[in-house]
């Protein structure tokens, strides 16, 4: 259980740090601010009753791209500082594997963010009594759940990029790159490859609001924000198969998000394990 050391002293190192006090208090005033539109302004969202899946459903995109940015901020360093600075070498001559490095940077850096966001949630609750929202401890819990697991899943991600190099500039800039592409351009790719694919001519229906082919639904899916809100959805909605191709369907959301966690990690380790430090 070396990696359980690494975990710890990690989050106990963090907990004293001013940014996880900083992101405490953003979450939670997030959290509360929109918690409080959805509850006592009616006019921002179209539920004719406040409930708790129609609370979930409109914090769950906010939710998911703060955990984005918030990660990043907490995991790009994680190793690359670490490595650059020489505190690295130190660490593994305790009896530390590289691996245990790794996933005690996951754990710990997960748990670090994993509590403002558990807080923010809690919080929420008060707004949810005194605004008088019908209230359903299940779907509160599954969407917590849902949210702890996008939580780890971006953490491995960044710290992924973060042991695969180490310098932290470039970590940082690797981070940064990923956020913008995955966060914020990615609607490009699905239309971008239903042009090529479409003989590189505007298909037809994409400005009209037609349905898109299916595996265009997919490339859209595929940023783990968008697994993350369609895993949401059929959690709260109590139906994870959906109507479409199993591909399309919230469970395999579930397994979109693994792939984020699993795969970038995993290669950021084998950098990482191979790295003259």
């Amino acid at each position: 259980m070396s990696w359980a050391v690494v975990a710890r002293k990690d989050f106990n190192d963090a907990r004293r740090s001013r940014s996880l006090w900083a992101l405490s208090v953003t979450f939670i005033a997030l959290a509360l601010l929109f918690a409080g539109l959805y509850a006592f302004v009616p006019e921002v969202t179209a539920d004719e009753e406040m409930s708790t899946v129609g609370l979930m459903t409109f914090l769950a995109a906010p939710i998911a791209l703060f955990t984005a940015v918030a990660a990043l901020v907490v995991a790009y360093k994680s190793i690359a500082g670490e490595a650059e600075s020489g505190s690295g070498k130190l660490l593994l001559s305790l009896p530390h594997t590289r691996r245990d490095v790794v996933l005690g940077k996951v754990v710990g850096r997960s748990l670090v963010l994993a509590v403002p966001v558990l807080v923010g949630l809690v919080a929420m609750l008060a707004v949810v009594i005194v605004g008088e929202v019908s209230f359903s401890a299940t779907d509160y819990v599954l969407f917590g759940l849902v949210t702890m697991l996008f939580v780890l899943v971006y953490m491995a991600f960044y710290v992924g990029i973060s042991a695969s190099t180490t310098s932290t500039a470039r970590a940082a800039t690797l981070s940064v790159l990923a956020l913008v592409i995955l966060e914020f351009a990615w609607d490009i790719v699905p239309m971008g490859a239903w042009f090529v694919a479409n003989g590189f001519q505007v298909p037809p229906g994409l400005f009209s609001g037609a349905a898109m082919p299916n595996w265009v639904a997919f490339l859209a899916n595929m940023p783990p924000s968008s697994a993350y809100l369609n895993a949401v959805g059929g959690v709260l909605t109590g139906s994870m198969a959906g109507s479409g191709p199993w591909y399309l369907s919230q469970w395999f959301s579930l397994v979109v998000l693994a792939v984020w966690g699993v795969v970038p990690l995993v290669l950021g380790y084998l950098r990482y394990n191979r790295a003259d430090l």
